[in-house]
């Protein structure tokens, strides 16, 4: 409860300092209030457009996050159990670290038409920390369950379900989380500067042009809060992976 109230205090807090600085500047153009920004998202929320700029962006950021989870997972554990493998992936991870996000939007522009343009920057952006994360996990399997199982001559398709993967879980939702809020920052960003036709991006884009920035904190906020909401079910997704695991892992190895 306490916890509860500090977090409400200070939300109330920043919205003080927020307004006051409002005040102080006197110009809307360049820090509107929080009660005109909340009131410019009342006026989007009335309107259908809305939901369908939502929808489309979400399913931009939801099809590059599980694409990115898929085929950072499968070149994950291949690299992880082939040092080869790692090598030859090492230099394309290591590019995708050092280049800027914006080279990648412009060029996915350039190959890829403009809605594709921020899937693609997705997937890309959103690969490294799940592929790393996995090539961890099973760098870190205990050699010692592998010797027993192969003393006891465990199946090769347990010995990768239940000690392999027990010991990737944890890194590969790690990366996980770290993707996620990746994927909303990235997604939009690209939407941005491809402007397709519907998006998040492209209303901020729309908003910047006509000077409204009441509208650009809006539509900030509704990426924040989709971001925060996607964050909070994957922490009840996971967490009741956990509570589940101890029952399962038994049956896995032997």
């Amino acid at each position: 409860m306490k916890k509860r109230f500090l977090k409400a205090a200070a939300i109330i807090l920043w919205l003080l300092v927020w307004q006051i600085l409002s005040v102080i500047i006197g110009k809307e153009l360049l820090l509107p209030s929080p009660y005109i920004t909340f009131a410019t998202l009342i006026r989007l929320l009335s309107q259908p457009a809305f939901y369908n700029q939502i929808l489309y962006s979400l399913l931009r950021i939801v099809a590059g996050f599980l694409t990115a989870v898929i085929s950072a997972f499968l070149l994950g554990v291949i690299a992880g159990l082939n040092k080869n493998v790692e090598i030859l992936l090492s230099p394309f991870i290591t590019v995708i670290r050092s280049t800027p996000v914006m080279s990648f939007i412009i060029l996915a522009i350039i190959w890829f038409s403009y809605n594709l343009a921020p899937l693609a920057v997705n997937i890309i952006m959103c690969f490294p920390p799940i592929y790393d994360n996995v090539v961890k996990g099973i760098r870190s399997t205990d050699n010692k369950l592998l010797d027993m199982a192969k003393v006891y001559r465990v199946q090769p398709v347990k010995v990768f379900t239940g000690i392999y993967l027990a010991s990737v879980k944890p890194f590969l939702m790690a990366g996980m989380n770290t993707a996620i809020g990746l994927s909303f920052r990235v997604a939009v960003a690209a939407e941005v500067l491809a402007n397709p036709r519907y998006g998040i991006g492209t209303k901020l884009l729309q908003a910047k042009y006509n000077l409204d920035t009441a509208e650009v904190f809006a539509w900030t906020f509704v990426i924040l809060l989709l971001s925060f909401l996607f964050e909070q079910l994957f922490k009840k997704i996971t967490e009741g992976g956990r509570r589940n695991a101890p029952a399962e892992k038994s049956d896995k190895i032997i």
